[in-house]
């Protein structure tokens, strides 16, 4: 849920505890703004059951380990930083879709779907780039050691271990540091 939304809920509780009844009004409209938002982006996959699915594990892992990065120490600002999660998110959707025998229409529509919930964090061009570098299938470049743990990650976690994602962490970090991981997106 983001933030917006919790605004409307919680301007809409203060209205009815203080009997405001435009504050609870505008709470209201801001909750179904924000909800119809979120519908639009996400409408391609609610066609598909195969692909709302995944979205929706997806959606809720990626918000685990998302929120622990933004706890941790580490630099997650950084052109390096970003291109290593961007990565290890790409991968977990790669993964999502392997495991649900998605076909190529579908496994784009999932990417674009997880990617515009974080568009806050990388942009349209940027996950393009990732797309061209993830169809050259270059198993030996550090970049897709990053594709691939992610996936590794996501594999885990549909097999019952639900303590991974507190591992997410510090697998991004090492990305982080290694010297042979790429400083940009523009580098891969």
């Amino acid at each position: 849920m983001n933030y917006v939304s919790l605004i409307g809920i919680g301007l809409f509780i203060w209205g009815l505890v203080t009997l405001d009844w435009f504050k609870a009004g505008v709470g209201v409209v801001i909750f179904l703004i924000a909800f119809a938002v979120h519908w639009f982006k996400i409408r391609d996959a609610a066609k598909d059951d195969k692909v709302f699915n995944s979205y929706k594990i997806l959606h809720d892992l990626i918000g685990i380990i998302s929120n622990s990065l933004k706890d941790s120490d580490s630099d997650m600002d950084s052109s390096k930083a970003k291109l290593a999660t961007a990565l290890f998110y790409f991968g977990m959707v790669d993964a999502a879709s392997q495991t649900s025998r998605m076909n190529d229409k579908q496994f784009l529509n999932l990417v674009k779907i997880v990617f515009a919930d974080l568009d806050y964090l990388f942009e349209k061009s940027y996950i393009d780039k990732i797309l061209l570098f993830h169809q050259t299938i270059n198993t030996e470049h550090a970049a897709f050691q990053a594709i691939m743990k992610g996936g590794d990650m996501l594999t885990k976690f549909l097999n019952g271990n639900t303590m991974i994602p507190i591992t997410a962490m510090m697998t991004i970090e090492e990305l982080i540091e290694d010297p042979k991981f790429p400083a940009s997106a523009e580098a891969l």
